[in-house]
């Protein structure tokens, strides 16, 4: 297996191909993480990604996780 085209461009596109790999520590998890994350939940909803990152960030302050958001917010900001 290896990570979808799909997903691929969608993990760029929101971090800037910056951050979330995993594939020298742990390639088979990369793939089963990257595929599921950036591939079959994106694409199980009618969600804009303008409403996704909201509610992302919500989802993030509601479960206390105070720094998280700020990484996220803050990275948002310099794209």
């Amino acid at each position: 297996m290896s990570i979808s085209d799909f997903a691929g461009e969608y993990q760029t596109k929101m971090f800037s191909g910056k951050g979330l790999d995993f594939s020298e520590t742990d390639p088979e998890f990369n793939e089963f993480f990257s595929n599921f994350a950036f591939d079959e939940v994106v694409n199980n909803d009618d969600l804009d990604d303008k409403t996704r990152f909201m509610a992302i960030l919500a989802a993030l302050l509601g479960c206390q996780g105070a720094e998280a958001f700020k990484a996220r917010l803050i990275f948002s900001e310099r794209e």
